[in-house]
């Protein structure tokens, strides 16, 4: 444990989760109801962890059975096309208007550290410890699957939702990439 907290990423991740969690409800009904809701979606998507964990593996499958015949310098432009596509959606789903705040508060830490993720891919950082930065990588995507499920759920505009899912669809196709 002392190695995964001695990375920065993971440091960085936890400045994240600090980041959201002193965020005030509003006053008023909706925010309350959009919060119960949230987290009763949340429990029920987290118990369904498997299933999710089972998912992203067949895209991560699908991906590493589609690069197969690839060469090297092929399958590097694709990595870095699905981390800058990623990152363009982070981007733009950040500048998103959500009234909710429990839904804002999730959907945006999600994409912080989904941002945090794609920029140390970028940098390569996971070249210094494939296996533990991999570990992190897998850890944050497999939660913002989760996230996304339980959003997706949630009264949010559909281009907001099929954005956020083309973002971590096109994250896990750049895991099975460089775990390749």
């Amino acid at each position: 444990m002392n190695k995964l907290e001695s990375l920065k990423l993971f440091q960085d991740i936890q400045l994240v989760s600090d980041k959201y969690k002193d965020w005030q409800l509003k006053d008023d009904k909706k925010d309350v109801e959009d919060n119960i809701k949230l987290k009763s979606l949340l429990k029920f998507y987290n118990d369904k962890l498997d299933d999710i964990k089972s998912r992203a593996h067949f895209v991560s499958k699908q991906t590493k059975d589609e690069l197969k015949n690839k060469d090297s310098k092929e399958i590097y432009k694709i990595l870095i096309d699905f981390n800058n596509f990623s990152m363009q959606k982070y981007d733009t789903l950040k500048q998103s208007e959500i009234e909710s705040t429990t839904t804002k508060a999730v959907m945006f830490s999600t994409i912080d550290e989904l941002t945090l993720i794609n920029e140390s891919i970028r940098n390569k950082e996971y070249l210094t410890d494939k296996h533990t930065y991999f570990y992190v990588y897998e850890k944050i995507v497999i939660n913002a699957f989760m996230t996304f499920l339980a959003l997706k759920d949630m009264e949010i505009d559909q281009e907001i939702i099929n954005s956020l899912s083309q973002s971590i669809f096109s994250q896990i196709q750049t895991l099975a990439i460089i775990s390749m």
